[in-house]
Parts: C-alpha cells; sequence; structure tokens
C-alpha cells in the first residue's frame, strides 16, 4: 500500500482523491495482467474453435480469462485494450479497456496522486461494478476513490462551495453515473446464457445421438424435460433478480450548490463525488454516501442494517491534522439507501452534505456487490459433486470401451455362411449403442434435482417469517457447528428499564439507589434529561429504546423550538423541562449540541444550558463506566467504583457512569468544538442503573442448540461482568463451568504482550488460583471471558496458537467493535466452524455478512445487511433455519444418491441387454426417465424438516469412504438381482418351456421385442421404486417419508401399476405391451417368482438402508476402512492440543 500523501498538499486539488486504498471489501489494486489483440493468433485460435463444431467457441464462452490468452498478446498495461483481474479467491475476469474524454482541456489534470493523465483523456475499466483508473506510477489500474480518501475534516469542509461547473464535468465523465442498478436482464439473454452452460451442451450432444438412433419420443421427452428446467430456472433466476433490483433501485430529485450560491435541482443519478447537496426539512432519501457539513439530521438506516430506530447524525467538526474515516465517522455520514426522515437547521441556513461516494462505491452498493460477487464458501457438496460426476463419465467410459470391444469381437453369421463382427455389420447403430452409455450417466433433471430441497425449505422459512436473499446458504446452514449471538435485543430485551442512579456521597458512590424523578436538579439528573438523540417524529418520541426509558424515568419533557429564538439567542436543538409538580417552574434546558454514541468511543456528549445561566455552558457525558472514569480527573473518580461496578454487573444490571464539566465558552465557537476538547477534564457525578432482561425464549433455544452440540458464543458491545452474568442465565455457561476472564495489554509496539488469566466466581468476583478447582479430566469445562481491547493485543501482538486457544474455549466476547464483530467470525471460520451470526443488524452487519449463515432481527421482510432475515424478534428463528438446512442438505444428497443410482440402475440395464444383443426401447426410456425418475425427485424432496436438533450433523461430502460404500453395496445389489432375474429365465434347472433364448436375427433391428428385455425392464422399475423409498430419509433431520403424503401415493401408484403389470394382464395390455416393447410372459408361476425377487430386493435396500448403513457398527467400519486418525478440522486440533492444566498451568504468557 502507497504512503499516504500530505493532506496540506491535496488542498484545492480536482483529482486529490482518484485513489482509494482503504476499501475493506476489495483490493484496491487486484492482481491484473494486460492484454492487446493479436491477428496472428486468432487467426490460428478461431479456426481451430469453429471448426469441431463450435465446441471451442463454447469453452471461449466458459473460460474467458483462458480465451483472452489464446487470442490476445500480453503487454504493458500502458498498452493494454483488455485487463484480466483476479479476485481475492483465485477466480479472474476479463475487463475492456475504455477511454474517456474531458469536455474541456482547460479541466483535466495533467498528474495528480500518482494518476498519468492527458490533457483530454483518462484510461479506466470496470471490474466487478467498480472503476479502476490507470496509475503510471504503479503501472496499474487501481480502484477509483471519493471524495473522502486521504482528506483532513477541514480539506472535507473546504468543499462547502460546491463544485464549478468545469469540475462537475471532469468528475461526471470520471464517475460516471450515479446509480446502483441491478439490471433484470431481457428472458432472451437469459435464456441464451443458461442454455449454454456446460450440463445443457452435454444434453445438445445427447439429443444428436437419441434422435439419430430413432428415439423421437424420449428425445422429445428430453427437451420438454430440459425447457421444464430452463424455464424453471430463469424463473428463480429472475424473481431473485427482481427482488434485488426492488430492494436497491433508488430514484430521487436533490438540490444541490455550485460555485457557493447558485442552486439546482438534478436528478440523483447526476450527483458526483464533491457535489453539495442541500437536505431539505422533511428529509429525503440519500442517493448517494455523504457527509454532513451543517446542521443535524435524522435518519432511518433499516434498509442498511435492518435496524428501525432514528439514528441523529451530526455535523462533522473541522479537525486539521484528523483523516476522515467513514467507520470512525459514522456519527457524521449520511449513507446512501437511507432515508433522512427530517433535519434541523439554524439562522435560517441550509443543511449541507458534500457527496463523498456514489453508485457502487457507497456502502449501500459495498452490500449490493457482495451479493453479486459473493464470498465463494468452500462448499463440499458442489466440489464433490464435480468429482461424481466425474467417476460415473468414467464408469461410462469404461461402458462404451466395453461395447466397442465386445461388439468388434462378437461375429454374426450372414446368409451366405460368413461370419462378420456386428461393429462392421451395422456400424452406426452399434458404435452409437456405446454413446448411449455416456448419455446416459447424466441424468436430465440432475440440475433442478440439487437443488429441490434448496428451493422446498425457503419457502417453508418464508412461512414462518425468516427471509433469504442468497439460496446458497441454506446447504451451509445444515452444518453449522457455532453460533455467535448478539446481547442486547438478541438475547435480552431491546428495550431497558432504568432501575434507578447511584450518586456520589464524598469520594464514594452511595450504595442505595434513588428514583430519577425524586432527584433536585444536579448534574445525573439534567444528563439524563439532555444527554440522548431522541426526536418527535410525526407526534411521537421516538429514539433508542435505552434513552426512551431513560429519559421517562425522570419525567421531563422535550419540545423542539422550529423557529422561535427568542429563549436562547438561537435555534436549539431541542429543549427539556421539569415536570409542573417538581416545583422548578421556569427551568428549562437547551440541548445546544450533540456528539452522537459511538460503539467505538462506547461514549455520547451534550453541550447544554440553562435559560438561567446562559453564559455557561455544559458538557455532560455517559457511557462505559470504565471510558467514563478514564475521561475523568482522578480525584472525582470514587474509591470505591470498581467494587460497585462489579457488584452490579455481576447481577446482569446494565450500567452507564454519568460525568459532567462546565465550560465558559460562546456558543457560536461550540459549534465546531472538537469533541476531545469537550470529553476531557470531567467530573464524576454517578452511576446509572439499567435492568435490560432476557427474552423468554433465549435460554431454551440456547439448551436446545448445546444439546445438538452446537456451540454458543456471545458476542456484545457492554459490559464483560454484565455479559457474563447474562451468558450464565441464559445457560451460555452452565453453573457448574468456570469462567477465567483473559486479559492481554502491551505497553508499547516494540515491547512483548502480556497475558494474564483470573478465574471468575459465580458471583463476578475473582477467585484465587489456589481456590479453583478444575477437573483436569475435563478440560473442556471452562470458558474464556475477554474484551475487545485485550482480543486486538491477542490478534495484533500474540502467537497464532494463543489466538486459536481463544476461539476455540472464548465464550463471552465483550466491549467488540463492529469490526472485532467481522474479524472474530472469520477466526472461528479459518479453524473449520460452520459459523452462524445472530444480531440486530446495526452494528453486527459486518459479522452478518461474513457468517455462513447471518441472521437478522428485523421488521423488514428483506434486507441486506444479512443473507436471513426473522421478523420474529427473538433467536427461535436461529434452530429453525439449521432444521431447515439440515433438511435441505440431507434432501439434496438424497436426491444426488437417487439420481446417480438411477443413472447406475439404467446403464447395468442398457450394459446387460448389449450383451444379449438388444436394447431398452422409446418408450422404456421415457417411463423410466419421466415416470420413475423425475416425478420421484419432486416429491422426495416434500419430507419437512425434523422439528429437532440432534447432536450428529448430516453428511457433507460425496467423495468420501462411507459413500462410496454405499455406492458399491447398492450397485452390487442391482447388478446381483438384474442377473439373478435373468439366471431364473434361462437356467437349466427349471426350464421353461415357452422360453425360447434371444437369438439376433437381424442385426440392423435396433430394438428387438424379446423375453430378456421384460425381464431386465420390469426388474429395473422396482429397483427404482425401492430406490427412492430406502433413500427418501426421514429423522433426524426430515419428518418421516409416511408424513409425506405426495411420495407416498406415487409410490403406492407405480407399484400397482408394475405389479399389475406382471401379475395380471388384461385384454387391453398386450397392445400395450407392445407399444412398450415388451412381450409378455405366459407363465403366471414365474410371473409370480420375479414379483418376490422385486420385493425381496426392495425390502432389502430399505433395511440396508435405514437400519444397516445408518447404524452406528457401519460408521465404526467405514472408520476403519478410512483409518482416519487426524481430525479434518482445524479446531479439532486444537481442542486435542490443549492441556489439561491450561490455563492453570499458564497464569501469565507471553
Amino acid at each position: 500500500m502507497r504512503p499516504e500523501a500530505d493532506p496540506r498538499q491535496r488542498k484545492g486539488s480536482n483529482y486529490s482523491d482518484v485513489l482509494h486504498t482503504t476499501e475493506n471489501d476489495f483490493n484496491p489494486i487486484p492482481p491484473q495482467s494486460g492484454y492487446e489483440f493479436s491477428v496472428v493468433k486468432a487467426l490460428l485460435i478461431y479456426p481451430l474453435a469453429i471448426l469441431p463444431l463450435g465446441v471451442g467457441l463454447l469453452l471461449a464462452y466458459w473460460y474467458r480469462a483462458l480465451w483472452v490468452r489464446l487470442t490476445y498478446s500480453p503487454c504493458p498495461l500502458s498498452m493494454a485494450t483488455t485487463v484480466v483481474m483476479m479476485d481475492a479467491y483465485g477466480k479472474q475476469r476479463p475487463c475492456r479497456v475504455q477511454t474517456a474524454t474531458f469536455p474541456d482541456a482547460r479541466n483535466a489534470v495533467a498528474a495528480n496522486d500518482g494518476i498519468e493523465i492527458s490533457a483530454h483523456t483518462v484510461r479506466f475499466l470496470k471490474y466487478c461494478k467498480l472503476r479502476y483508473l490507470y496509475s503510471s506510477d504503479e503501472d496499474k489500474f487501481v480502484l477509483l476513490s471519493g471524495h473522502d480518501h486521504g482528506r483532513t475534516l477541514a480539506n472535507i469542509h473546504e468543499s462547502i462551495t460546491g463544485l464549478s461547473d468545469g469540475e462537475y464535468e471532469q468528475r461526471k465523465v470520471t464517475y460516471g453515473i450515479n446509480s446502483i442498478d441491478v439490471p433484470v436482464k431481457p428472458l432472451l439473454v437469459m435464456l441464451y446464457q443458461e442454455v449454454l452452460t456446460p450440463f445443457y451442451a452435454f444434453q445438445v450432444f445427447c439429443l444428436v445421438i437419441w434422435y439419430y438412433e430413432e428415439y423421437y419420443y424420449y428425445g422429445t421427452f428430453i427437451i420438454l424435460s430440459s425447457l421444464f428446467s430452463i424455464v424453471y430456472s430463469l424463473y428463480q433466476t429472475r424473481t431473485s433478480a427482481v427482488q434485488l433490483h426492488e430492494l436497491v433501485k433508488l430514484a430521487s430529485t436533490v438540490t444541490v450548490r455550485r460555485d457557493g450560491r447558485e442552486l439546482y435541482e438534478i436528478s440523483g443519478e447526476t450527483l458526483v463525488p464533491g457535489d453539495i447537496i442541500v437536505i431539505p426539512p422533511t428529509g429525503l432519501s440519500m442517493p448517494c454516501d455523504a457527509v454532513l457539513l451543517t446542521g443535524t439530521a435524522i435518519v432511518n438506516e433499516s434498509s442498511l442494517t435492518g435496524e428501525s430506530i432514528p439514528v441523529t447524525k451530526t455535523p462533522l467538526p473541522q479537525t486539521v491534522d484528523e483523516l476522515y474515516n467513514p467507520d470512525r465517522h459514522k456519527q457524521h455520514t449520511l449513507y446512501g439507501g437511507t432515508r433522512v426522515i427530517q433535519t434541523r437547521f439554524y439562522n435560517n441556513s441550509s443543511v449541507l452534505a458534500v457527496v463523498t461516494r456514489t453508485a457502487f462505491s457507497t456502502s449501500k452498493g459495498s452490500m449490493v456487490r457482495s451479493i453479486l460477487y459473493q464470498k465463494p464458501f468452500n462448499s463440499k457438496f458442489y466440489r464433490d459433486a464435480f468429482i461424481f460426476i466425474g467417476a460415473l463419465g468414467m464408469i461410462a467410459a469404461g461402458g462404451f470401451i466395453f461395447s466397442f470391444i465386445f461388439y468388434s469381437i462378437t461375429k454374426f453369421m450372414q446368409p451366405d455362411g460368413t461370419m462378420i463382427s456386428f461393429l462392421k455389420l451395422s456400424p452406426d447403430i452399434y458404435a452409437l449403442r456405446g454413446f448411449d452409455l455416456i448419455t446416459i450417466v447424466v441424468p436430465p433433471a440432475l440440475p433442478v434435482a440439487i437443488t429441490i430441497g434448496t428451493i422446498y425449505a425457503v419457502a417453508r422459512l418464508k412461512s414462518a417469517n425468516i427471509f433469504c436473499i442468497a439460496q446458497q446458504r441454506v446447504n451451509l446452514c445444515g452444518k453449522i457447528k457455532l453460533v455467535c449471538f448478539d446481547k442486547t435485543g438478541t438475547i435480552t430485551e431491546e428495550s431497558v428499564k432504568t432501575s434507578g442512579v447511584l450518586l456520589m456521597a464524598g469520594n464514594e458512590i452511595c450504595s442505595e439507589a434513588q428514583d430519577p424523578a425524586s432527584l433536585p436538579p444536579c448534574p445525573v439528573l439534567l444528563a439524563m434529561a439532555t444527554c440522548h438523540t431522541l426526536t418527535w417524529i410525526n407526534g411521537e418520541l421516538r429514539g433508542d429504546p435505552l434513552e426512551l426509558d431513560m429519559f421517562n424515568a425522570t419525567k421531563w419533557s422535550i419540545y423542539e423550538p422550529e423557529n422561535d429564538p427568542t429563549k436562547f439567542d438561537l435555534l436549539v436543538q431541542a429543549v427539556v423541562k421539569p415536570p409542573p409538580t417538581s416545583g422548578l417552574v421556569g427551568m428549562e434546558v437547551g440541548i445546544m449540541k450533540q456528539f452522537p454514541f459511538s460503539s467505538e468511543l462506547q461514549r455520547m456528549c451534550v453541550l447544554a444550558r440553562t435559560l438561567d445561566n446562559p453564559q455557561l455552558l455544559n458538557v455532560y457525558v455517559k457511557g462505559a463506566p470504565e471510558k467514563i472514569r478514564d475521561l475523568c480527573r482522578p480525584e472525582t473518580v470514587p474509591t470505591n467504583f470498581k467494587e460497585v461496578l462489579r457488584s452490579l454487573t455481576q447481577n446482569g444490571l446494565r450500567v452507564l457512569a454519568v460525568a459532567h464539566r462546565s465550560m465558559d465558552l460562546q456558543w457560536d465557537k461550540s459549534e465546531n468544538i472538537q469533541r476531545e476538547l469537550v470529553e476531557c477534564d470531567l467530573e464524576f457525578d454517578g452511576m446509572i442503573i439499567m435492568k435490560n432482561s432476557l427474552k423468554p425464549e433465549s435460554a431454551p433455544v440456547i439448551t436446545v442448540l448445546k444439546n445438538a452440540d452446537i456451540r454458543t458464543v456471545m458476542v456484545t458491545g457492554d459490559n464483560l461482568l454484565t455479559a457474563v452474568s447474562v451468558a450464565r442465565e441464559c445457560g451460555m455457561i452452565p453453573k457448574q463451568h468456570q469462567a477465567i476472564v483473559m486479559k492481554a495489554e502491551v505497553h508499547d509496539q516494540d515491547s512483548k504482550p502480556i497475558v494474564n488469566y483470573e478465574p471468575l466466581n459465580a458471583d463476578g468476583s475473582v477467585s484465587e488460583w489456589h481456590e479453583m478447582q478444575m477437573d483436569h479430566k475435563k478440560p473442556q469445562d471452562f470458558h474464556l471471558i475477554i474484551d475487545g481491547k485485550s482480543f486486538a493485543v491477542v490478534k495484533d501482538h500474540c502467537t497464532e496458537d494463543l489466538m486459536n486457544k481463544l476461539l476455540v474455549k472464548g465464550t463471552v466476547f465483550a466491549r467488540m467493535s463492529p469490526d472485532q464483530k467481522a474479524q472474530l467470525v472469520v477466526g472461528l471460520q479459518n479453524l473449520g466452524y460452520g459459523v452462524s451470526m445472530c444480531g440486530d443488524g446495526a452494528n453486527d452487519c459486518g459479522a452478518l455478512k461474513a457468517a455462513h449463515a447471518g441472521i437478522s432481527l428485523s421488521e423488514a421482510e428483506a434486507s441486506v445487511a444479512a443473507p436471513f432475515t426473522s421478523k420474529v424478534p427473538n433467536i427461535t428463528c436461529v434452530p429453525k433455519v439449521i432444521m431447515e438446512g439440515r433438511a435441505a442438505l440431507t434432501t439434496m444428497f438424497s436426491v444426488f444418491k437417487f439420481m446417480s443410482l438411477y443413472a447406475l440402475t439404467q446403464f447395468i440395464s442398457a450394459t446387460i441387454l448389449y450383451v444379449i444383443g438388444t436394447n431398452l426401447g422409446d418408450f422404456q426410456y421415457l417411463y423410466i426417465d419421466f415416470c420413475l425418475a423425475t416425478i420421484f425427485v419432486f416429491v422426495m424432496g416434500l419430507n419437512a424438516a425434523y422439528p429437532a436438533l440432534v447432536k450428529q450433523r448430516p453428511e457433507g461430502r460425496l467423495a468420501s469412504v462411507n459413500m462410496l460404500v454405499r455406492m458399491v453395496v447398492h450397485v452390487v445389489l442391482i447388478v446381483g438381482f438384474q442377473v439373478a432375474a435373468l439366471y431364473y429365465l434361462k437356467s437349466p434347472t427349471w426350464p421353461w418351456p415357452w422360453y425360447k433364448p434371444f437369438v439376433i436375427t437381424d442385426p440392423t433391428e435396433r430394438v428387438p421385442v424379446c423375453y430378456e428385455n421384460t425381464i431386465i425392464f420390469t426388474m429395473a422399475n422396482f429397483q427404482y421404486s425401492g430406490l427412492a423409498l430406502a433413500l427418501s430419509i426421514g429423522p433426524p433431520y426430515r419428518k418421516p417419508s409416511y408424513t409425506n403424503w405426495a411420495f407416498l401415493l406415487l409410490l403406492a401408484i407405480l407399484c400397482f401399476c408394475n405389479v399389475y403389470l406382471i401379475l395380471t394382464p388384461a385384454d387391453w395390455l398386450p397392445p400395450l405391451l407392445d407399444f412398450m416393447g415388451l412381450r409378455p410372459v405366459p407363465s403366471i408361476a414365474f410371473r409370480a417368482g420375479i414379483l418376490l425377487l422385486d420385493f425381496v430386493y426392495i425390502a432389502l435396500v430399505f433395511l440396508l438402508e435405514t437400519f444397516v448403513m445408518s447404524s452406528r457398527l457401519f460408521h465404526r467400519a467405514v472408520k476403519i476402512i478410512r483409518c482416519k486418525r487426524k481430525h479434518n478440522n482445524p479446531y479439532k486440533h486444537v481442542l486435542a492440543s490443549i492441556d489439561p492444566s491450561w490455563p492453570l498451568s499458564e497464569r501469565n504468557e507471553i
């Protein structure tokens, strides 16, 4: 990363913000290679691509980066017309280099911030919806930044005059249209892209062979089924695209300031970074990211965070030496896609904001990109599916070779007595029969089949008010091993109850709580009345539930003077006054300036003054007690601070500390005063005690998860001891388990970190090590507790081994910032945990996006904050999502195994008949694929999720010894019973007088009618039904199959038809048999024997799958075959490596 330029050198620069090197989710300078078109290569490659029926062009469509390398020549990026970009996951995308021309050369910039720009043009490319500009210094295409990058707060304020017309035209060319448009592709385009996928390309190959072999009906059915599959896929894709399009679209008109005075009303799509927009009193929907320069704004950010609580935004301070950071200064930032509800302004001045980012560079654009270009989670199923299909392809290739050799060496006697091989006699028929075996391997319904369980699961979740915008995440939920929970609003109630206040008594805190409403005017009471961001919206007082309850506890009232500056010589943000019954008649306090709550700073501050003393400004600060203590003068901090705080928090109470100071400061100077100058030299005043009750559903859900061996972790910004108390109350930390506080500190960057461990008693007190009793045989019976400060030290300064120990043993992570929450989730994923995160969507957005299954508790039906959104405001949604994930994953495995065995059964039937000299008929293939395979697939997935969680998780891998053993057993049974049926027909032990072995009389006849064909077809029909019954897995991940009435009805109908077909052929049946290419068997005894053999097979495979292959004994035998000695997941290695005496053996470590 390049060093930052001196901010003073950026002043006044039109192009000072071109490079953006701080974005979190995209590499500002990704690996890239330049190419230019090569005529010579094109002349060589294009004929080779076109000649073999356009297969080369199809490969070029699938592997575009490879095609660029074959038809383009490498060249310097400065000359490239196409650049191949590679993301962090190794995926490559070719991007076309474009040139933008400035309309006025006087507004072009020659060289700035590493960007070499000619007098008229700039070279750029679009990659993953973002613009990259060519930098001559880097010799790379570098991510285009916004107006906020590398600028100090004072620099940003210098933009208040707005852009000139020339500057606007230049930036319009550079940044393009301000639109987060996710276009819904036309149906023809979507159809074209769907048809050209590898699967459907293979289907075209199959259709050519089938039609050539005169399988007209079967080929037509495959076309119809493929069309159905395509239409269904297009419907799903288009529905998702429309949903996302509607979710992100935004059309608004804004007023901008140009050249410091002129106002223009323009479309939001024409905004560029650096524009000054005027936010009206009634608010607007933000079309971009912007920084508030003047006035205050009340914003609803639910579209991004899922939380509908209004947020107050204040003007950006004018600090000279502080660089702007969107995360650190989010209380001054208006995010695109959010709704400004109302604004407040002073002295009839406008509320102004400067546009910092537009289009997909905005925070909303970043979230949309995270949906469009999702992190490729390591899904073992899909990887193994390709391996499995490849193995089936090898089997098919083996069958092709076998048929080729067989028909080459098998002779046929011609009428003249000469012998000739079948392959030479009819090369087209017998060569295509080899290709038949290849086409049988990949069933036509496979793409729909493997997604059917997910589709049903999403529908069931929607009926439970849980909405999903990323269907591929559903299957990942089936492998969840750990769930992270936010505390406030997730495990505990969103609302809090103010229990009382503790005031100072000398140099100590009084231990007796008092009712705030009964207090005389004092700093604590005034802080409770003023230190908040409550506001009136449509006649209702709205704001953070904690602040709302705190204010209501004072019995004071609040009003917002709009245009009446008489009482305070200027327009204040709000005025609070005591109740008439208090005896404080005429006392009113005006809130002059707010520094909203910051999760990083863990505090809030206001400047206020009273009517009786307008010249004196009072500063009131409330927040985390530890933070407030550090800001106070040491002599004012109570001597019993730690004891009182520990006593309160160990009981699960939420505690806020209050401090104040007085400042002799004019109001006009207070507008631009820095927060650091206000929040210092404070006087400690007392504590506010609040009760945050546990939701009644939380403890039972935690118990359900723990009983299912799913680890639970609390990640919160609250006090450590409060979090521990809640963790014990909800059952995350059982009463008999030991909690150990892990503290890490480092004095400076060069010194070694020191890590200490403090055993925590059930009452919250720290015990001595010799008092700590731990069973060394049960090292899992302790839980590490850590706060955000120590977490940062361990992550940045300690060994990887210690960090891993923390990750596998940590249960409560307190005082964690939003970034640290996301870092924790990623760290757990790196250890092999399937991680779910459940939070309110506000401070948890990063963690929700990073988790395998992020669940946002929100009133919104869908939010870009998380893959899953639950309108049910409690954590009961978590086990439901996991249950549906397990059901979907089990369905996917069951259907995939069924489709694979169905293909292998058909392959075995065709191979046996090839040896005899015949094949399955057109209508036989049609009956098998439609009536038996396709319909079974759709009804097998209808089993609902099992209403309980068990410890064992569903199978996650196809390419495993377990799966291989199962498949081998089934293939042996399939071959054995089909061969047994033929032996029963041909056996000399009990010869059937009506049976005459099939003899080829006409080698050109494609499907001769014979007894062998009838017996194999009949036997196979029952095998398909038996496989469907055996593989339709029920408990413990899905409800039993008898609850799936559609499946049972289909199975009963097909079995009845097959039994009727064998035992009681009616008068009208022979024409149907002729139509199907079957030969009626005259012997009722033979038919009964075949039927008995069929039912023996069904019973055998059902018993094997249900009782034998699902037993512990079978799994132990598989483990012996695998010779598994090491754990697959890293977290298991870490757990196994922990000394049973740790951390007792290391009271401190470095």
